[in-house]
C-alpha cells in the first residue's frame, strides 16, 4: 500500500513539473504577438516605417482570366510563391504550399498566391487545372490564386514589389516564399526547399491572425460602446460639402477627392519647418493613427495634412517629415500643390485659416484645428489639435462615423 502511494506521489510530481512550467510561461512572462519584422531593401527591421516594403499595384490575371491585383488581397494574410507549372521543381514547391493551404482551408482571409515565372506557358486555362487539382478540399473558392501576365510585368513585380534578385543563369529558379500581412507589408521570408520553412510560415500566419483578431475584437467592442451615442451634428451652412480637390502627395502621386471617396476624413494644415504648434499637432495625429490601427479603423478613416508652405514642402520633404513621424502613408496623406488652391480649400472647404504672414513665427499662419469630415463630405466636428482631451474626443467621434450601423 505504501509503495503504491509513493508511486502515485511520484507520478503526480512528474506531471506537475511541466504544468508548473506552462503556468510560469503563461502567467509570468510577456506574450508579444507583434514579433514579426518588417522588411526593407536592406533587410528586416523592427517596426514599420516608410522604408518598409509594401506590395504595390500590379497588372496580372488569375487562373479564371480575371484581372487581379494587390488591392484584391487587402485585409487578407497571404503567402506569395514564384514558379511556373512547367518548372522541374514544381512538385516540391506545390508540396510545400499544400500544407498552409490545407491548414487554413476554411478561412477565406488566408490565401496562397503563386506568380508564374513561365507566363508564356501558364495560360489561365493551364493555371486553372493546376489550382483545381490542388484545392479540392478547400472550404472557399479563391483561396489559391495563380497569377500570370505579360513577362515584363511579372519581372517587375518580382524585382520591385517583392525585392527579389534573380540569378541571371537560372531566372526561373526562385526559392523565396514571402508572407504578406493584411496591409500588404512583407512580414516573413522562407526558403521553399527547406522542410522547416513552411512550418515556420504556418506559425507566423498564426501570429498575423492574432494581430488581426485582436484589432477586430477591439473594433467590435468600440462599435458596441458607441452605438447609443447621439448623432453628431452637421456643421457649417446648410447643404455645405467639402469641394472636390486634387493635390500632390509624397512620391509625387496625386491625391484627390476620389482617392478618399467613401472615407471618414480628419483634416489639418501645417508646414514642415513650423517651430510652434505643428510638431504638437503632428504628434497628436501620429497618436490618432496608432489608435485607429489598434481598433481596426485605419482602412475606414484617412488623415489629410495640407502644407501651407508648398514651395518648400516638396513631395520629397513631405516624405522625410512623414518618415520622422513614423506615419503610415496608406492612411495618412501629406499634401502639397498650388498655394492658392491649398488656401482656398482651407477657407471655403474646411473653414480654416491658411496664409502667408510676415508677423507669424515661421512665416505662415494657420488654424490649430482638426476638422472631422464624414463619408458624404460634410463637416461633423472641429477640435483643438494641441489638446489631448479634444483629440481623444475626435477619435471617438471619428470612430462613431466609421462604425455607424455596426454592432
Amino acid at each position: 500500500m505504501g509503495s503504491l502511494k509513493n508511486r502515485l506521489i511520484l507520478i503526480a510530481m512528474m506531471l506537475a513539473l511541466p504544468l508548473a512550467g506552462l503556468v510560469f510561461l503563461g502567467l509570468l512572462t510577456d506574450h508579444n504577438f507583434n514579433t514579426l519584422p518588417y522588411y526593407t531593401v536592406d533587410g528586416p527591421v523592427e517596426g514599420r516605417s516608410l522604408a518598409a516594403q509594401r506590395v504595390g499595384s500590379f497588372d496580372l490575371v488569375n487562373q479564371d482570366g480575371e484581372a487581379f491585383s494587390a488591392e484584391d488581397l487587402r485585409g487578407k494574410v497571404w503567402l506569395a510563391a514564384f514558379y511556373g507549372t512547367d518548372a522541374p521543381h514544381v512538385a516540391q514547391v506545390t508540396k510545400q504550399l499544400l500544407w498552409p493551404n490545407f491548414r487554413y482551408r476554411d478561412e477565406d482571409d488566408i490565401v496562397v498566391v503563386s506568380i508564374s515565372l513561365s507566363p508564356e506557358h501558364d495560360t489561365p486555362e493551364v493555371l486553372q487545372d493546376y489550382v483545381e487539382r490542388n484545392t479540392r478540399y478547400n472550404g472557399f473558392e479563391g483561396k489559391w490564386q495563380f497569377l500570370t501576365g505579360a513577362p515584363e510585368e511579372v519581372d517587375r513585380v518580382v524585382a520591385e514589389e517583392f525585392i527579389i534578385q534573380r540569378d541571371p543563369a537560372e531566372p526561373n529558379n526562385v526559392a523565396t516564399i514571402w508572407l504578406v500581412d493584411t496591409e500588404g507589408f512583407l512580414r516573413g521570408v522562407y526558403h521553399a526547399a527547406s522542410e522547416n520553412a513552411i512550418r515556420d510560415a504556418v506559425e507566423d500566419i498564426a501570429l498575423l491572425k492574432k494581430e488581426r483578431d485582436v484589432a477586430e475584437y477591439e473594433r467590435e467592442k468600440l462599435a458596441e460602446a458607441l452605438a447609443e451615442r447621439p448623432e453628431l451634428p452637421v456643421l457649417g451652412p446648410e447643404g455645405h460639402t467639402v469641394p472636390a480637390f486634387a493635390f500632390t502627395g509624397i512620391d509625387s502621386v496625386e491625391v484627390s477627392h476620389r482617392t478618399v471617396e467613401g472615407q471618414v476624413k480628419i483634416v489639418d494644415y501645417f508646414f514642415t519647418h513650423c517651430p510652434t504648434i505643428c510638431p504638437i499637432m503632428s504628434s497628436q495625429l501620429a497618436r490618432t493613427q496608432a489608435w485607429l490601427k489598434d481598433n481596426d479603423l485605419d482602412r475606414d478613416i484617412t488623415l489629410l495634412s495640407h502644407s501651407v508652405d508648398p514651395e518648400r514642402d516638396t513631395p520629397e520633404r513631405l516624405k522625410e517629415y512623414a518618415t520622422r513621424l513614423g506615419a503610415d502613408t496608406a492612411s495618412w496623406k501629406f499634401l502639397t500643390g498650388g498655394k492658392e488652391d491649398l488656401y482656398d480649400q482651407a477657407r471655403f472647404g474646411y473653414y480654416l485659416t491658411a496664409l502667408q504672414s510676415d508677423t507669424a513665427t515661421g512665416g505662415f499662419f494657420h488654424s490649430d484645428t482638426f476638422v472631422l469630415v464624414d463619408r458624404e463630405n460634410r463637416i461633423r466636428g472641429l477640435y483643438d489639435g494641441t489638446s489631448t482631451a479634444e483629440v481623444d474626443a475626435m477619435m471617438q467621434d471619428a470612430a462613431q462615423l466609421a462604425l455607424s450601423g455596426e454592432r
